[in-house]
């Protein structure tokens, strides 16, 4: 969600840290701490996001080239990945979150639930409307 800037996500790291360590004690007993990290990572992101209000940049590393590769298809997968790369930017903040978080992140539709603090029937309308969105902008490049 840092768009691909190392020190963006450095800094989302260290904010959601310190974050996380002033709510420490605020944590229930039981609860699922994983989510609760997301949760907050996820809205350090979106509050960066806000007040950016700026366009993802692309990693400056987007492909590693595989020796395998022709010089054209490497060239095609790195067009193809960039392409992907800005429509996943392009989703709106819930549904790129609820996108990265699910594929990225492998979570769980329960944990993904409670870090964007919905329900899991609204988490899983937020993934499937940005899946649907990148498909449909991707058939349109």
């Amino acid at each position: 969600m840092a768009g691909g800037s190392t020190s963006d996500a450095a800094d989302l790291t260290q904010e959601t840290w310190l974050r996380a360590w002033g709510a420490f004690d605020r944590l229930r007993p039981n609860s699922n701490v994983r989510a609760w990290l997301y949760r907050i990572a996820t809205n350090c992101a979106l509050s960066a996001l806000r007040s950016a209000r700026r366009e993802v940049p692309l990693p400056e590393d987007l492909d590693v080239p595989d020796e395998a590769r022709t010089a054209l298809e490497q060239l095609e997968h790195g067009e193809e990945l960039a392409l992907v790369l800005e429509k996943v930017g392009a989703l709106p903040p819930r549904q790129r979150a609820a996108v990265l978080l699910r594929f990225g992140h492998e979570l769980r539709y329960s944990e993904l639930a409670c870090v964007l603090r919905c329900s899991e029937a609204n988490a899983r309308a937020n993934v499937s409307l940005g899946v649907r969105r990148l498909r449909r902008e991707l058939e349109e490049a």
